[in-house]
């Protein structure tokens, strides 16, 4: 490649932007972000029941509250939840998908030749589940010690920088490091913390900070609520 070649292609290479969503369009993916995640999260509490009519009406509930937080203006849920908690981060919004496709779409653990032993797959999953869910909730309490300015460096600030997306890669790919084996990426919640880092690359959405990406305050709370359901489990049994 000479010299011409250069010079007609790094204009294009220096006015590349991130696919940045119009500004028109925020409120329309705030509004399909909260309705995601609401609607796994009711789905969620349903499954907490015993009674079967309780989880059955669970899915109808579920489309409820999906469908109040697309309205738009002050009487539809996202607005509010808007004001609390901003936009919900990719991660919330890729957990809450992956939800609602197990549980409501194909409503049972897969069964086929790639999972011969369910059961000692769902015990893999939620051992990897509980694993992230310490790590979200580590990472969460030093973003809040940062915004009350109790570390000696700006964490936050470090979600701008490009070095800032090796660790979490690393923390994405954990399962295949770890066993050296790459169908073990599908454990939950790598398979979606993979293409959150994949999305965010390319549209550095929603704020231009990994950190907002992976993780938010409701998703945050959640990972809290998660991890005392799992003790309460295992108390119990």
């Amino acid at each position: 490649m000479n010299l011409a070649d250069w010079s007609y292609w790094m204009p294009l290479v220096q006015d590349a932007a991130p696919l940045l969503p119009q500004p028109s369009l925020l409120p329309l993916l705030r509004q399909a972000g909260w309705a995601l995640v609401m609607a796994a999260l009711v789905a969620a509490l349903m499954q907490c029941f015993d009674a079967r009519w309780v989880r059955d009406k669970g899915r109808l509930l579920s489309l409820a509250f999906a469908l109040w937080a697309c309205i738009p203006g002050p009487w539809g849920l996202s607005y509010w939840l808007g004001l609390a908690f901003q936009t919900p981060s990719l991660m919330a919004i890729g957990l809450a998908s992956s939800y609602l496709w197990g549980s409501v779409v194909q409503r049972r653990w897969p069964q086929s030749a790639k999972y011969p032993d369910p059961a000692s797959y769902r015990k893999r999953s939620l051992a990897w589940q509980d694993r992230y869910a310490l790590v979200g909730i580590a990472m969460g309490w030093l973003l809040l010690f940062d915004v009350f300015a109790y570390l000696p460096w700006s964490l936050y600030a470090w979600g701008f920088h490009p070095l800032a997306n090796g660790p979490v890669l690393l923390v994405a790919l954990w399962p295949w490091i770890a066993s050296g084996r790459t169908a073990m990426l599908m454990q939950a919640p790598s398979k979606v913390l993979l293409p959150v880092l994949a999305l965010f690359w390319v549209s550095r959405w929603p704020t231009g900070n990994l950190w907002d990406a992976v993780l938010d305050p409701w998703l945050f709370v959640g990972l809290h609520g998660y991890m005392l359901m799992r003790l309460r489990k295992r108390q119990g049994t």
